[in-house]
């Protein structure tokens, strides 16, 4: 499913992009105007989203997660090779 990896990369780079005109409106001492705190807001809000996004993904079947664990594979164990 490519779209869900196009949608989590628009909203990663929307997170970025509200974080930079944080960044922008505290240099520029817009902070007393709410214009960081705002910027902020919205950085946390895409982070929510992206978050949620991902939830929903593996709850409907479009993506898969996958193991971490390096003694498993698919939740069976793996046969470790001896030395």
């Amino acid at each position: 499913m490519w779209w869900v990896k196009l949608i989590v990369i628009v909203l990663l780079a929307a997170a970025v992009v509200s974080l930079g005109r944080a960044l922008m409106a505290l240099v520029r001492n817009e902070g007393k105007e709410g214009k960081t705190m705002r910027a902020l807001a919205w950085r946390v809000g895409f982070s929510a989203a992206v978050f949620i996004f991902i939830l929903l993904s593996m709850m409907m079947g479009w993506i898969q997660p996958h193991d971490v664990n390096p003694t498993t594979l698919y939740g069976e164990p793996v046969q470790q090779q001896e030395e």
